[in-house]
């Protein structure tokens, strides 16, 4: 009867064992995929302030450009500024399709994999 109690007893030790093993996985788990998504994340942000600084430095370019061939550099900086609002205006009645169904897959490939 003694024997049984203690194959019992091991069992159950071994079976807490296990379930604590599971729980640590799980953790290391969800930690690996919130650092993978974190740095994603990251990374586009990074991106974007480039990509932002990039266009920034090409507008006022192209807004001496257009405003020296016009004879007066304000008429430059009012088409550029037109040619902003209409792009924003498109994205903004796009971003459903565009930004948010797209950053929301991205995000739960990077969860998932």
């Amino acid at each position: 009867m003694n024997e049984t109690i203690d194959n019992i007893e091991k069992l159950v030790a071994s079976v807490s064992d296990i379930a604590e093993t599971k729980i640590e996985l799980a953790k290391l788990r969800a930690a690996g995929k919130i650092s993978v998504s974190l740095s994603s994340v990251v990374s586009i942000m990074l991106i974007a302030v480039l990509v932002g600084a990039t266009l920034t430095i090409i507008s006022f370019g192209v807004s001496y450009l257009i405003g020296n061939k016009l004879n007066n550099l304000s008429y430059g900086f009012f088409i550029v500024g037109g040619f902003y609002a209409l792009v924003s205006l498109i994205v903004y009645l796009n971003r459903k399709n565009w930004l948010q169904d797209t950053l929301s897959n991205l995000f739960i490939d990077k969860i998932i994999q």
